[in-house]
């Protein structure tokens, strides 16, 4: 195996061992193509996050603090309301990523 080519087994395990942890309830069924959706962001995202956890992690930090100091949201709500967001974006730029370096060898 060239240097050039462990590197690129090696990311990819990597790559598969960090999606292996998201849970299962958390993946997406088709992550679309860049020419099917060419923004990802915003309200794309939004369509995989109930509302409670939109809520949230579009809160500030001040609103978040003023909500679990109250006791209206549970710190454990929050922590996974983020993780959720995360877990949908880093499939999201997993896939752009491996297109991207594919149209750099072209």
């Amino acid at each position: 195996m060239s240097s050039d080519t462990n590197w690129e087994y090696l990311a990819t395990q990597k790559r598969d061992a960090i999606s292996a942890l998201i849970p299962k309830e958390w993946l997406l069924e088709k992550v679309p193509t860049p020419e099917e959706q060419r923004d990802v962001s915003g309200t794309y995202i939004d369509q995989f996050l109930t509302t409670t956890e939109k809520e949230i992690t579009e809160t500030d930090a001040v609103g978040i603090a003023a909500k679990t100091t109250t006791g209206q949201w549970k710190a454990v709500d929050v922590c996974k309301a983020f993780c959720h967001r995360a877990a949908i974006a880093h499939q999201l730029v997993r896939t752009y990523s491996i297109c991207l370096r594919f149209l750099s060898t072209l």
